[in-house]
């Protein structure tokens, strides 16, 4: 009986084994993260466009030219013009950033369990970033500031840094992390956040990500 008891034990411990095995072995690495984003790039493979704006998500593929992005038509296609490698929700895995053209705006694309994401910033959502994640953007001259965002699948939350408001009475406020500080204060972060480290860009064409992928996978 003993022995038929702790034969039941190592039968029940493995199969709890190799149901965590699965989540740890499947943890995908930068390189099969980036070789992801090259066949997305190339056409090779389709990915989910999360319209933040429009609420919606489709299925597309990416092409040299762009005449239509996230809603918006163009009658002059525009294309990518750059791309950045970037952590830029500071979960360890590599995103990567496009650059339009017409400095109309940006596109991040991400990986989150085996799928590959794009989300849009128009150009006064993303006006400078940092390395560590922190994105300057703006509703109007006055009402601007700093803030992050956070991802999950299909979904992209912001968390204000810091931040000017202005009502309709043209009366300003003032917040960092939502706490409500002196104009000083939130200038002096605003400086602090622009001296901080930027991404390095780079011309976008297909050998450029290939030479980017290439690294990645020595590191």
């Amino acid at each position: 009986m003993k022995k038929l008891f702790y034969q039941r034990i190592i039968v029940v411990l493995l199969m709890l084994f190799l149901n965590i095995m699965p989540m740890t072995a499947c943890a995908a690495s930068a390189s099969d993260i980036m070789n992801r984003y090259e066949a997305v790039l190339s056409g090779a493979q389709n990915y989910l466009q999360c319209d933040i704006y429009n609420g919606t998500v489709r299925e597309a593929t990416i092409s040299d030219t762009i005449s239509e992005w996230y809603g918006y038509p163009f009658s002059i296609p525009l294309t990518y013009e750059a791309f950045s490698v970037i952590d830029l929700d500071r979960d360890g895995n590599p995103e990567i950033l496009l650059q339009l053209s017409e400095y109309f705006g940006f596109e991040l694309l991400r990986y989150e369990n085996g799928q590959v994401y794009g989300f849009p910033f128009v150009y006064r959502a993303m006006e400078r970033i940092t390395i560590a994640g922190e994105i300057h953007g703006s509703n109007g001259a006055d009402d601007y500031g700093w803030y992050r965002v956070h991802f999950a699948g299909e979904t992209m939350e912001t968390e204000d840094v810091c931040w000017k408001h202005v009502d309709a009475d043209y009366h300003f406020q003032y917040t960092i992390g939502g706490k409500e500080v002196t104009e000083n204060e939130f200038e002096q972060l605003c400086n602090d956040l622009e001296g901080k480290e930027q991404p390095i860009w780079y011309v976008y064409t297909m050998d450029n990500f290939h030479a980017a992928v290439a690294a990645i996978g020595e590191e």
